[in-house]
């Protein structure tokens, strides 16, 4: 298969189907051909969905946006492809989702994730900052603090990731200024009302 076959194969999906493979083809294309580190994947295969396939199949990719993409269109259980810090596997879940209890001294506060279906296992994933492709499952939310979930201990700053089964937390890496590493974001502590306007 080579570009334009692939590029014709996108535009033929059924209509429903036609905003996730026209970002798929946007992903995996370049100048008029496929990236380089996809040029194998391409000729190796004879339709599209073989194609996004491969490149799922291939670990050196799987920090790819196009991998991504692929994993969470087709609900592939792709989180174990990752090394995790701690995971907590087949935590059943009840009728209202997973809860974050905050650990700190004093506070009662809770936060409920909401997770698919009622009465399912699901697993629960703690990661250092970027040791995921977070663009393959969907943003919920952040936490700072001394926290619990499950009896995962949490202390610090985490952004909060949902993939089907899993619930995902990211530990933020933070330098001596309170700025998430990389242009992330930064931990506000309170507002500091002595700033001028």
């Amino acid at each position: 298969m080579d570009y334009q076959d692939l590029k014709e194969q996108c535009v033929a999906v059924p209509t429903s189907k036609q905003a996730d493979y026209r970002q798929l083809f946007s992903f995996a294309g370049v100048a008029g051909d496929v990236w380089p580190q996809f040029r194998a994947h391409l000729e190796a295969s004879s339709t599209a969905d073989e194609f996004f396939e491969s490149i799922y199949a291939d670990d050196d990719l799987r920090m790819e946006n196009v991998w991504a993409h692929w994993a969470k269109m087709k609900k592939k259980p792709w989180v174990d492809r990752f090394e995790a810090d701690a995971v907590i596997f087949g935590q059943l879940q009840g009728n209202r989702g997973i809860f974050v209890k905050s650990a700190d001294e004093g506070s009662q506060n809770e936060l409920i994730i909401p997770m698919m279906g009622r009465g399912r296992n699901c697993s629960i994933y703690l990661f250092s900052d970027n040791g995921f492709n977070e663009k393959a499952a969907t943003f919920y939310g952040s936490i700072w603090g001394k926290h619990t979930c499950c009896e995962l201990a949490l202390d610090g700053a985490f952004d909060i990731y949902i993939a089907d089964k899993a619930l995902i937390f990211e530990r933020w890496s933070v330098d001596a200024l309170g700025r998430r590493e990389g242009n992330k974001g930064q931990i506000r502590t309170g507002c500091d009302c002595a700033a001028t306007w």
